[in-house]
């Protein structure tokens, strides 16, 4: 889509034509769902980001008629939004280790046995994924190595490291929300 064209649908879109969004929509939502997957590795969760995306652009609107690089301004949205995804995940994955820790010093059998089930749940799933991801995800959260220490270590790039560590806190995030809602 050339810049002018583009120009003339953001305001189109600004000023609430349905149509104009759809075109934006269908020439920017394979892109932008390509380079979200490539960053979370998780295609079901690159759908949702895409969609709130699109979803936060119709509700403002108004502002696109002053965006003049709209392709810069919507990844430069979505590179954001995967920066507040991994930051909850790693908020929620702290909380969840934290829960765990305590619980084991909890006096409750009841949660004792939670605790366990959970912590068995976690690794079967990571003795589950591929070897490399399970030895990265082990020396990370086991051992306590750095990205660049466990790099280091396997002769792999830093991005080979956190790439494998992404998928396998986004493939544990799934199991124990399960788990969790079996539980319920």
């Amino acid at each position: 889509m050339e810049l002018s064209e583009e120009q003339n649908k953001l305001k189109e879109v600004a000023a609430g034509n349905v149509q104009a969004f759809e075109c934006l929509f269908f020439h920017y939502q394979p892109r932008l769902l390509n380079f979200l997957t490539g960053l979370t590795h998780d295609k079901e969760i690159s759908r949702d980001m895409a969609q709130d995306l699109f979803l936060s652009l119709w509700k403002e609107r108004e502002k696109l008629k002053n965006i003049r690089f709209f392709s810069s301004y919507l990844f430069q949205m979505a590179r954001f939004t995967v920066y507040d995804y991994f930051d909850r995940l790693i908020v929620s994955e702290k909380y969840t280790n934290e829960y765990l820790h305590e619980a084991f010093a909890a006096e409750s059998e009841e949660e004792a046995l939670f605790v366990r089930e959970l912590q068995s749940l976690v690794n079967r799933t990571v003795e589950q994924m591929s070897p490399q991801r399970s030895k990265i995800y082990k020396m990370s959260r086991e051992k306590g190595l750095s990205n660049e220490e466990i790099a280091t270590r396997l002769n792999l790039s830093n991005r080979t490291v956190e790439n494998h560590l992404t998928t396998a806190l986004a493939i544990l995030r799934k199991v124990i929300y399960l788990f969790l809602v079996m539980k319920l």
